[in-house]
């Protein structure tokens, strides 16, 4: 009798699960659509990123002295520097500026995001 019923609550189960991720999913949406347009209206007076504007930084090499100068003249309020084989998150941050740097030291992109 157990048997039989065994595979009936592992549907069951599978079913919760499935029907809660996607609740989560569309709840997840619209609270990160909220988010980003919160944080979108507060860095609206500081700004945007600009990446245009740092582009002649590529091919240089990377310090930490260059932190504060790449911020100001990018506009960006956050700063993430990535190396080779980091991992690092996709989420769009419309105030970050990503430094890419290669495996020498220099500095191979300049993103905003």
């Amino acid at each position: 009798m157990i048997r039989k019923l065994l595979p009936l609550f592992l549907v069951a189960g599978l079913t919760a699960c499935a029907s809660s991720g996607t609740q989560n999913a569309s709840s997840d949406t619209t609270s990160s659509s909220s988010a980003g347009s919160a944080s979108f209206t507060g860095t609206s007076a500081g700004g945007e990123c600009d990446s245009q504007a740092v582009q002649q930084l590529v091919g240089k090499p990377y310090s930490q002295s260059l932190d504060r100068e790449l911020q100001s003249k990018a506009g960006a309020s956050q700063l993430r520097v990535l190396k080779p084989g980091q991992v690092m998150t996709l989420e769009y941050n419309p105030v970050r500026l990503n430094v890419i740097v290669e495996k020498d030291g220099s500095i191979s992109a300049l993103r905003c995001g």
